[in-house]
């Protein structure tokens, strides 16, 4: 075997997810090569520095990170979000109200009120509803309030 497919095999060894033949190629080739055999005793001693003792084997671990951890107020964050949202909402409701004072003082455009009496002005019998020329005569009275 050659240096490079050792190179990727040597953390499927460390893990143990080689098959015994493979395995003893690996173990044949460590031994014969003194590259490969410092690359596989630098991955031993990094594992080994990262082995840390398991949070789950201290049952105060949870309460000693919450603990470390900085105070947050979360009460002035709410009321400051509640009052954007209440402030949003007011916002919202006078522009419209606004803007419905705006528009009721004035009148729509010629050719849109035209091609919306114009078609007013047939009678057409749409099944149960039926639109006729008084139709147009109520749209009218509410127009010039």
């Amino acid at each position: 075997m050659n240096c490079q497919r050792i190179a990727r095999m040597l953390s499927a060894r460390q893990d143990g997810e080689l098959n015994p033949a493979l395995e003893r190629q690996v173990e044949s080739h460590l031994c014969a090569c003194a590259a490969c055999r410092d690359e596989w005793n630098g991955l031993q001693r990094v594992i080994e520095r990262l082995r840390l003792p398991l949070p789950a084997s201290d049952p105060f671990f949870p309460t000693r990170v919450m603990a470390a951890l900085p105070e947050r107020s979360t009460g002035g964050l709410r009321f400051l979000r509640a009052v954007a949202y209440a402030l949003v909402f007011v916002l919202i409701v006078a522009g419209g109200f606004f803007l419905q004072m705006d528009s009721g003082s004035r009148s729509l455009p010629g050719p849109a009120a035209a091609t919306f009496s114009a078609v007013l002005l047939e009678p057409q019998d749409l099944g149960l509803l039926s639109v006729h020329d008084d139709t147009l005569s109520l749209f009218a009275e509410n127009s010039h309030e």
